[in-house]
């Protein structure tokens, strides 16, 4: 069985378009995820823009307030404020926020920790609770001057 695995990226500019990169890459390798906002109208905003950012192709997705939840498990993308399992997601994708109740997140084979590089202690923090909560391979990324670097919290 392979490890449960976060990744980190420590970002200085906007954080949609490297979410759905992201979003993207992990449609193109059959990955359901659960984006976690941190309110409806981050939902609502996220979902919409999905329509017009993504170039790949397009990716099935929805929340509560445009799909049936018969009809979920057909959305690769689900646009939530609390941890669901409406798509059967893999991955937990969100914008480096504290999640109150980590105890959905066994059943995760990865998240993706996307936040300003000007919270960094919040994101080592979550990295403390993620590893507490099985998840022990861990990556981290940052930008520093338009590129990516690889390092660590330490």
């Amino acid at each position: 069985m392979s490890s449960k695995s976060v990744v980190f990226y420590g970002i200085q500019t906007d954080f949609f378009p490297i979410a759905y990169k992201l979003v993207e890459k992990m449609y193109a390798l059959c990955e359901r995820v659960l984006f976690l906002c941190d309110n409806e109208e981050e939902v609502n905003f996220y979902n919409s823009k999905l329509w017009t950012t993504v170039q790949l192709s397009f990716i099935p997705s929805g929340n509560k307030r445009t799909i049936l939840p018969e009809d979920a498990l057909f959305c690769y993308v689900w646009f939530a404020t609390e941890i669901t399992f409406q798509n059967n997601p893999t991955c937990l994708l969100h914008n480096g926020l504290d999640i109150a109740n980590l105890s959905g997140l066994n059943r995760f084979q990865k998240i993706v920790d996307i936040f300003n590089l000007d919270a960094k202690d919040s994101a080592k923090s979550r990295a403390q609770a993620y590893r507490e909560n099985g998840f022990t391979d861990q990556k981290f990324w940052f930008q520093d001057s338009g590129c990516w670097k690889q390092g660590s919290f330490e």
